[in-house]
């Protein structure tokens, strides 16, 4: 008995001991690495190991202590004390009675990155320390494009994008050799916090002579693309005039000046004479009134001239901007490059999608009804409440290609889209849809836009905005959003032109069209095919 009571004794001494004594934090010094849409580990664990079972465990952000993350007391989690953001994400993972309070974050998002702190508070000691999460997303292969801007220079860009942090990009010629080490990219971040950069490079057409552009983090993530720019206008030769060539040219040049000399002679001297039948003048008509009415022979037959042959008008290039390409032909060297190329109608039409109106994002003061969608009170200005005068569709594009066109009153009037004051079509990405803000509609959040507006004509929604020629009769515009390119289209759909281009449409993202009918028209636009 005395032997068990000593044992007693000294377990509610240490007991006693644990609870008072104090405690260090150990945490990892270096960021925790970890990828996108992954589960990370946030370790953390007391020493000495005592029993965290009773202790209040705290994890919440590093800059900001309100952000709780996640909090344990009273020997349980508290769900409602996390934040919104990371409820149903994490969970303490160690041994608690081990003194392992480990948290484990699961679907990381960018916003998941930076520092947390792990807060332990026992009855009479408390200590924090800091772990660093760490995440790094590569954006996609470049994008290269060039159009020609004079005789002998070409401008170049290279475009790419979904990038966790401002990537490394750089021109380099055949050798390999720095281009341009001076250009400064251009840098821009998404909603989502992906950044893209883009660069331009002014170059002489070559035949032979590629360049490339690489983007990059690190040196074993580099992404790069070739291009081969050449000209499109057809080369004018000088014909090779030396050497034995030069001497008969010569020759042959002082034969026909001693010939016409001859013949000029001849002329004045009254041995030749010539008349205009002769050299080819039509004789004047005769008979041409009256019983005596006649047909002059040659005049029934037409004159053959010599046939011509007609050079073909070399196809220029649309002027370059920060937000439409043009139609590139020039083939890759690499099999990772990518060019864009815009495709014809014809070729983008086989990629047809039916599109429905969801009447639920509609704004009160726009109607909807089967693919049409109205504005109930044209001319009030509704649209200057809290939601954008746009209606989406149901469908959600993330892959492929999809093709859909756009009319007037369901193609009943068969109106040119230019009668309507001002109207807009595109897409946005899905979390831009459920934005309870009224944001810019602008490519950093999350829209691609085509917008009409009376007077000013045809623009795009980018922060250069670009002025677009559109033929007048346009009553039908067709759509092309090419999910696996990155690029977003608007073609005429009634003479099959080609209107604009945006390539910097992000990766790895789901798209949802739009349309605007404008607040200031009675009749209503017709989305589908």
């Amino acid at each position: 008995m005395l032997v068990i009571f000593l044992c007693l004794t000294v377990m509610l001494n240490l007991s006693d001991k644990a609870a008072g004594s104090t405690f260090n934090l150990t945490v990892p010094l270096d960021p925790i690495s970890s990828q996108l849409d992954s589960s990370v580990i946030l370790p953390c664990q007391l020493y000495p190991h005592f029993n965290a079972q009773p202790f209040r465990v705290h994890w919440h952000r590093s800059d900001d202590v309100e952000t709780t993350v996640l909090l344990y007391e009273g020997q349980q989690i508290q769900e409602a004390s996390a934040d919104p953001q990371y409820r149903g994400r994490v969970s303490l993972v160690g041994d608690l009675e081990k003194g392992d309070v480990s948290l484990k974050l699961e679907n990381l998002t960018l916003a998941d990155r930076g520092g947390y702190v792990c807060f332990v508070k026992s009855e009479t000691w408390y200590e924090r320390a800091r772990v660093s999460v760490g995440m790094k997303v590569v954006g996609s292969i470049p994008v290269m494009s060039y159009t020609e801007v004079g005789q002998d220079q070409m401008n170049v860009t290279c475009v790419s994008d979904g990038w966790s942090t401002e990537p490394t990009l750089t021109w380099r010629n055949k050798m390999g050799r720095g281009i341009d080490d001076n250009l400064v990219p251009k840098y821009s971040t998404d909603a989502a916090g992906l950044v893209s950069v883009r660069s331009w490079l002014l170059v002489s057409p070559s035949k032979s002579e590629w360049i490339s552009c690489s983007v990059y983090l690190s040196d074993e993530e580099i992404k790069e693309s070739r291009l081969l720019p050449q000209s499109t206008r057809p080369q004018t030769e000088t014909p090779d005039t030396s050497g034995p060539w030069k001497a008969a040219f010569i020759i042959t040049l002082v034969l026909a000046l001693l010939g016409l000399g001859l013949l000029f002679l001849s002329y004045r001297k009254g041995y030749l004479s010539i008349s205009k039948r002769e050299i080819g003048e039509r004789p004047p008509c005769t008979g041409t009134e009256g019983p005596e009415k006649t047909t002059n022979v040659e005049e029934a037959v037409p004159l053959k001239g010599k046939s011509v042959e007609r050079v073909p008008k070399p196809q220029m290039a649309e002027k370059s901007t920060n937000t439409v390409t043009p139609e590139m032909t020039e083939k890759s060297t690499t099999t990772e490059a990518q060019i864009i190329r815009i495709p014809g109608l014809d070729t983008v039409k086989g990629n047809s999608v039916q599109l429905t109106l969801d009447d639920k994002t509609a704004p009160d003061f726009l109607k909807v009804k089967d693919k049409s969608v109205t504005c109930k009170d044209p001319g009030k200005m509704a649209a200057q409440g809290t939601q954008h005068p746009h209606v989406l569709c149901k469908e959600r594009l993330s892959s492929h290609q999809h093709y859909w066109e756009v009319m007037d009153n369901a193609m009943l009037s068969m109106q040119a889209l230019q009668k309507r004051q001002s109207w807009y079509v595109g897409v946005c990405t899905s979390t831009a849809a459920v934005s309870k803000e009224k944001l810019p509609l602008t490519p950093q959040n999350g829209y691609w836009i085509l917008q009409y507006q009376k007077g000013s004509g045809f623009f795009t929604n980018t922060e250069n905005t670009v002025a677009l020629s559109v033929a007048s009769n346009l009553i039908k515009l067709g759509v092309h959003l090419d999910c696996d390119k990155h690029t977003l289209s608007f073609y005429n759909a009634n003479d099959g032109t080609h209107i604009c281009t945006f390539y910097n449409i992000p990766p790895l993202k789901t798209f949802i069209p739009l349309i605007c009918p404008g607040v200031k028209d009675g009749d209503g636009m017709y989305i589908g095919k």
